[in-house]
């Protein structure tokens, strides 16, 4: 078993480093100055690209672009071709020739080309980007430092161009660049700041400038740049309109990338807590890795609100393996067409400049459609169906398995608190439920492990509260540790008879690690005599998004429930590359039960034993529709399970096989 773990830890991590991508090459390079009355004419050699608002439009696969700094009162931007912080759409493969030029007089810039995402960190990581180096302001005299760079698009995809000065690119110098992809209706240039000089803004950040390679003739016989011929001053038509405020000047909840006139990253917060980013914003108050994708639709209003929708629905048909009868209640047998669902609504709205009142609402069909004995899943165990225990089937959700309102306030730049309390909901135990999780959302199926991991991610009582220090969380819950009722339509009785705590941390935008433990009263309908369990759950997370269209996730989750002097374990590892339209998916499972939840009868000796069984999954689905507000996949898993031996007179053997067609629906990945 150590083995095992072993080899799941370094699955998780080694999954972060096997696909390295660079979305541009640095072919060539060379530093230059120019006079600041030559700029103008400098400008009129460049390619011109077709203007549509903001947006440039280039079909060339040659691209000659001048990028120059913006004016005084808005030096953190760029201008090219008199548009400010254009977006760039170049074709499939293109190669840009830039000139760059620093008119700025008293700050150092550069302008790089990668797969970054915003909101930007005060240091920006340039080890996968290619550009220019941090080019020094200009000279009294009218001299400007400026290096023509040739720069190669080597994948298609949404990507930024930025300043990676300490503090620019947060403060809002950057832009968009499409590469043979419509670019993305709903990229927006980054709104003006007032800029104030920091103490350390001009030291050498952690991430050295990459060397430019020395050039050779070969790379610069034919692309030399017009002659320098007197002009006007650089900026006198450039200048751009005041941004207004976002709505009650708040600094937390506005889209993505937009600034405060401070200066400050402006982000789309979680609605549960206005000090977290949205991508961050897991089930209940849990954490996902920061870089985690969000497939949702979403409404700004004026007044600072935001609604957001989301949700997940397959019509499938499932078989699965073994022998066993495994009808409850009469219901219900190896194979079934079904639907499993899950639909979600947010709403947030600001109350102050640090403050904000959120509202979640979250809802199953399972009662319509699964009915109360669910659909097949072998080794699954909880709950009841007509007073008898489930088993080898996955229970359906009540129809309301959320409605909770939260409060949040920002004490400082990087730290706030919460309160969440739900009618229904989810304490703070576990890691994010399955359907919320980056890794197993093209996963039709519930982990065989749920009610080791996340299975109170629908408790009928929660209160929360919480303490954010910006990448570490402290949260304690009280709640209602019975699991739901039969009547999955009903609101059942609320109580606050248990408890939990969990520690949370998110070190990078691309992990999150959280550890948890409860205490939960009568937590089995189907054992009136247990008293309580504790539940104790350890999960890492990590999610690496390469490019717009290539992300990677992996999860991995241990969770121990101890009852009546016996501790059983769980431990779960689950993937999912998603690559262009296309994605892999599976899960590994290895989980402790015992004859009673496998519902083994009282008479059999080996109903008080324990038993390792496992669940190993594969499975693909491909869009046929995305990027269209809803995408719809094809898909399919093949699915074995393994039992040991002393279950074979229930199992019909010691391995199973079982498999499954599915269509996937849900909303198209948000994009930034």
């Amino acid at each position: 078993m150590k083995n095992f773990i072993l080899l799941l830890f370094i699955a998780l991590i080694g999954s972060g480093y096997s696909y390295a991508h660079t979305a541009f090459t640095l072919v060539s390079s060379e530093v230059k100055t120019v006079k600041a009355g030559d700029v103008a004419s400098l400008e009129k050699g460049q390619s011109i690209g077709k203007r549509e608002g903001s947006t440039l439009t280039f079909t060339e696969k040659e691209v000659r672009l001048v990028v120059i700094t913006g004016p005084e009162d808005d030096m953190l931007s760029y201008r090219i071709q008199g548009v400010r912080n254009p977006t760039l759409a170049v074709p499939a493969g293109a190669t840009l020739k830039i000139l760059f030029i620093n008119v700025d007089a008293d700050m150092r810039h550069d302008v790089r080309f990668g797969h970054v995402m915003e909101p930007f960190d005060v240091v920006v990581d340039t080890a996968e980007t290619a550009g220019t180096t941090k080019l020094p302001a200009g000279s009294a005299d009218g001299t400007l430092q400026a290096e023509e760079i040739v720069v190669k698009a080597n994948a298609n995809g949404q990507y930024r161009y930025f300043c990676s000065v300490r503090g620019h690119a947060k403060g809002g110098m950057w832009g968009h660049i499409a590469v043979g992809v419509k670019p993305d209706p709903n990229a927006k240039p980054p709104a003006r700041t007032e800029h104030v000089h920091s103490p350390d803004e001009d030291k050498d950040d952690e991430h050295k400038d990459h060397p430019a390679p020395t050039p050779t003739p070969s790379q610069h016989g034919d692309h030399k740049m017009p002659q320098p011929v007197p002009s006007p001053t650089p900026h006198g038509d450039h200048k751009m309109p005041q941004a207004s405020p976002s709505p009650m000047g708040r600094t937390g909840h506005v889209q993505p990338g937009q600034t405060t006139s401070g200066g400050h990253s402006m982000q789309m917060s979680s609605t549960v807590d206005i000090g977290d980013p949205m991508n961050r914003e897991g089930s209940g108050t849990s954490w996902l890795p920061d870089s985690s994708p969000m497939h949702a639709w979403s409404k700004m209003y004026a007044d600072g609100g935001m609604l957001m929708l989301m949700g997940t629905q397959f019509l499938r048909y499932t078989q699965i393996g073994s022998t066993r009868d495994v009808s409850v209640a009469g219901k219900g047998g190896r194979s079934r067409f079904d639907a499993p669902n899950m639909f979600m609504a947010m709403y947030s709205r600001p109350l102050s400049d640090k403050s904000q009142l959120g509202l979640r609402v979250m809802a199953s069909l399972d009662p319509l459609i699964e009915r109360g004995y669910g659909y097949p899943l072998l080794y699954q165990s909880g709950e009841l169906y007509h007073d008898q225990p489930i088993h080898d089937r996955q229970h359906p959700h009540d129809f309301i398995s959320e409605l909770a309102a939260t409060y949040s306030y920002k004490t400082a730049r990087d730290q706030s608190f919460f309160l969440y309390g739900a009618v229904v909901g989810e304490p703070a135990l576990g890691p994010p439920m399955y359907l919320h999780r980056p890794s197993g959302m093209n996963n039709p199926d519930a982990p065989i492990g749920h009610h080791w991991q996340d299975a109170s991610h629908i408790t009928w009582g929660v209160v929360t509260g919480g303490y954010n220090f910006g990448k570490v969380k402290i949260e304690g819950s009280a709640f209602n540790g019975t699991e739901p009722d039969e009547n999955r339509w009903a609101f059942d009785r609320l109580r606050l008879n248990s408890f939990s705590g969990r520690v949370s941390f998110n070190p990078t935008k691309d992990w999150a690690f959280q550890i948890s433990h409860g205490y939960l009263k009568k937590p089995e309908r189907s054992e009136p005599d247990l008293d309580h369990l504790r539940r104790t759950t350890a999960s890492a997370m990590y999610n690496k998004q390469f490019s717009d269209t290539r992300n990677w996730a992996s999860t991995f989750i241990w969770g121990q429930n101890y009852k009546e002097g016996e501790a059983t374990n769980s431990f779960l590892f689950e993937s999912n590359y998603t690559f262009d339209k296309n994605s892999i998916f599976g899960r590994i499972e290895r989980v402790q039960k015992d004859g009673h939840e496998l519902v083994i009868p009282h008479t059999d000796p080996i109903h008080e034993d324990v038993f390792w069984v496992g669940s190993y999954s594969l499975g693909y689905v491909r869009d046929i529709v995305k990027d269209k507000g809803i995408d719809v996949g094809l898909g399919g898993m093949l699915t074995a399970n393994s039992n040991p031996t002393a279950l074979v007179p229930y199992y019909g053997g010691t391995t199973h096989a079982g498999w499954q067609l599915f269509v996937r629906f849900r909303p198209s990945k948000m994009k930034h």
